[in-house]
Formats: structure tokens, C-alpha cells, sequence
């Protein structure tokens, strides 16, 4: 056996050639898999609409789902988002998943009255259109 170093070859000691084997290509057979049945999902146009395209919605209204009724404060503090999360909460009311109802606690003394946030009938159908679905939770 010979190896070249720059321009010399030199020959090395006690260096068996290699055997040259040809090796065959193993059969794979493909994964059998079971049949799923399909099951049929009856859905309101404007649910799946609102679940495609409102994505980033789906967070909000499964702490609304878990919570019943929060204010905006524990809210927002729940999803760990300020600024997002409200921009979140306003779209969701105006597409009719959120309801906010301003409620007045007798010891509160003075400052804002609580804005409490509640899911309407349309988000819980969107949350659990979701959940049935299997968005990413």
C-alpha cells in the first residue's frame, strides 16, 4: 500500500488492502396503518372563520373558559401579555366572543369601578371548536 506526502510516495508496513464488498439494498416494507374514520364536524361559517383567522385569540378565551369571569387587571396578568393582551381583548369584543360588564364593589372606596370580562355563548362555541379540533394549546 501506498500514500503520497507531497510529491514522494511512500510505502507503509503492515497495511492489508481493504476487501471490497458489495452490499445489497434491504427491502423496507412499508408501515401498515390502521384506517381512521372520518367524523364529520358541523360547524357555523363564522365560528370557523373566526377560529382560522383570529388565531392568536385562542389563548385568551381558554382562561376566559378555566375562569369563568375576571377583570381586565387578573386577566392580563393571567396570559403574562400588557400591551398585546389588550389589543387581543379589544378584538374579541368586537367580534362578539367577550362580554364586559362593569360591576361596582361597595368596599372599593374611590377610583375606576372593575370592568369584568365574561365569554359569550359565540366564544365558548370557538373554544371548544378548538379543543375538539386540536389547536395547539
Amino acid at each position: 500500500m501506498y500514500c503520497h506526502i507531497g510529491r514522494e510516495m511512500i510505502a507503509k508496513k503492515n497495511v492489508k488492502p481493504k476487501k471490497e464488498t458489495t452490499k445489497e439494498p434491504k427491502e423496507t416494507k412499508p408501515k401498515e396503518t390502521k384506517p381512521t374514520k372520518s367524523v364529520p364536524i358541523t360547524v357555523e361559517l363564522d365560528i370557523l372563520k373566526i377560529l382560522i383567522n383570529e388565531r392568536p385569540l385562542i389563548p385568551l378565551l381558554r382562561v376566559l373558559k378555566t375562569n369563568k369571569e375576571l377583570h381586565t387587571r387578573e386577566l392580563l396578568i393571567t396570559m403574562g401579555s400588557w400591551g398585546y393582551g389588550q389589543s387581543l381583548m379589544k378584538r374579541a369584543t368586537n367580534l362578539g366572543l367577550i362580554d364586559r360588564k362593569i360591576k361596582k364593589e361597595k368596599s372599593r372606596g374611590r377610583g375606576k369601578p372593575r370592568i369584568y370580562n365574561a365569554l359569550t355563548n359565540k366564544g365558548r362555541e370557538v373554544v371548544k371548536l378548538a379543543d375538539r379540533i386540536g389547536y395547539e394549546k
